[in-house]
């Protein structure tokens, strides 16, 4: 029996893509398949999770280390002594170093005599001060040499008056604070715990700021002789009495732990008529004093060292206060 002609066509056909079929399946699906199977399996994505999709909290980093705060006792150790050194005019140990010097000028046409103790501390309680009969509040007098004593002074210069004074207003002493209440009309001095000296005029300040400043000593003679800048003020919060040529006791700032303390001559004929307010207050801004602040004066202007009083005291008014210079261990 014989196959008809289109038969044969479609039968050739059929087998022609049987063998392409089995062609493409050993020559290219059969390796790939192989290949696959001898391949490491891919991993998966990993899957983002709300913490990865959301930006990660920052972690808090400590501030960085600040280097300690350098003492007193190392930033001035160039002006200590590791042993008690002492001289005519100088005084030093491992906290306290004061070197007195006496300057003779003439100032407008009259010679004068002043004498400038350079001051550096190691500690605030060196920079004390001492009533004579133990209470600022209280007035009795003694001589300037007996006080020091008493206080185990190194240095002094008589204080601001404060106990005898009708109106004793508002003032610390030894970071113990007097008459909280009244204000007096005066400029005053404050010297903080932290070693910084400010000056500040009548409503400049209240008592509750100050003594949130923490105060180691709050004087209230005056008048305050500089200015902001150190330079000398142009007048003065006082009368023309005491702003005249008078025998003159004051302190300078320079910064915390370095002060000096300033006594003139006066009312003598070979140690001059005296310092007028403004002559002091330049003598102050020459040294390069930020602050600087008149204390009481006339005859009880004195500066004693080492038991031996420095100047040629015009009077023989004897004190009730003192400033003063001590070792930290000696408790007026």
């Amino acid at each position: 029996m014989k196959k008809s002609i289109p038969f044969m066509i479609v039968q050739d056909i059929l087998l022609t893509g049987l063998i392409l079929c089995v062609f493409a399946f050993f020559h290219h699906v059969l390796p790939r398949l192989e290949a696959m199977d001898r391949s490491e399996p891919s991993p998966l994505p990993a899957v983002q999770t709300q913490a990865a999709l959301s930006p990660a909290p920052e972690t808090e980093q400590s501030p960085p280390a600040q280097a300690e705060e350098e003492s007193w006792g190392e930033k001035f150790a160039e002006y200590f002594s590791p042993e008690i050194e002492t001289g005519e005019n100088f005084y030093k140990s491992p906290t306290v170093s004061v070197t007195v010097e006496t300057v003779e000028q003439e100032l407008d046409g009259h010679f004068q005599r002043w004498y400038v103790a350079d001051i550096y501390i190691a500690d605030i309680e060196c920079f004390a001060t001492y009533a004579e009969n133990g209470s600022f509040e209280t007035y009795t007098s003694a001589p300037a040499l007996e006080i020091a004593e008493l206080a185990g002074a190194i240095l002094s210069i008589n204080g601001d008056y404060c106990n005898a004074q009708a109106q004793p207003g508002f003032f610390v002493r030894n970071g113990v604070a007097y008459q909280q209440e009244d204000l007096p009309r005066c400029d005053i001095a404050v010297l903080y715990t932290d070693g910084s000296l400010e000056t500040y005029a009548p409503g400049e300040y209240t008592v509750e700021e100050i003594l949130e400043g923490q105060p180691w000593q709050v004087w209230k003679f005056g008048p305050e002789l500089l200015d902001a800048d150190g330079q000398p003020l142009g007048s003065f919060n006082t009368s023309s009495a005491i702003e005249a040529a008078n025998p003159r006791a004051a302190i300078g700032y320079y910064e915390p732990g370095h002060y000096c303390f300033l006594v003139s001559e006066g009312r003598l004929r070979d140690g001059g008529y005296g310092l007028t307010m403004a002559e002091l207050a330049q003598i102050f801004s020459d040294l390069g004093c930020k602050r600087a602040y008149n204390l009481d004066g006339g005859d009880s202007a004195c500066m004693v060292l080492q038991g031996k009083v420095c100047n040629t005291r015009s009077g023989q008014r004897e004190l009730g206060d003192i400033l003063l210079i001590k070792e930290p261990e000696v408790q007026p």
